[in-house]
């Protein structure tokens, strides 16, 4: 018999609430078409630091387990720094690899089927786009 998808520990971290953030500098708002879920992701920044992360998930296990993480690691991060972060966990998490000190690695007790991935992958998808508007927003 094959390992459940959902361990004990991501059925805790999608039972957690999160909320979103009153007056963000940034929210950024992803969906999957193919399974429904969306996130959305508030970011407050101050001199290149996320000083606070918010926002909400409606989806599968998966991607509101992905976001809790999400929320909890980025306080405290530059912003030059979260481009490589999300790449790292991005590769990690389509080679199955485990145990890395990445933004998601909690979720990666046991391989992320393929199918899933997007389902993990979608509040990086939201904290690239944020980031993606942060800066467009500075060069205009």
């Amino acid at each position: 018999m094959s390992e459940a998808l959902y361990s004990d520990k991501i059925l805790a971290l999608a039972a957690r609430k999160v909320a979103r953030l009153p007056k963000p500098d940034v929210t950024a708002v992803r969906n999957n078409p193919l399974c429904g879920d969306r996130v959305t992701l508030d970011l407050a920044i101050a001199e290149g630091i996320v000083t606070a992360a918010g926002g909400e998930a409606r989806g599968c296990a998966l991607c509101c387990a992905g976001l809790a993480v999400l929320l909890d690691d980025l306080p405290g991060q530059t912003l030059e720094s979260l481009p490589a972060q999300i790449e790292t966990a991005r590769r990690s998490i389509a080679m199955g690899v485990s145990g890395l000190a990445v933004v998601l690695s909690v979720l990666q007790e046991r391989p992320i089927p393929r199918p899933r991935q997007k389902c993990v992958l979608l509040p990086l998808e939201a904290l690239q786009e944020a980031l993606s508007s942060l800066s467009t927003n500075t060069h205009e």
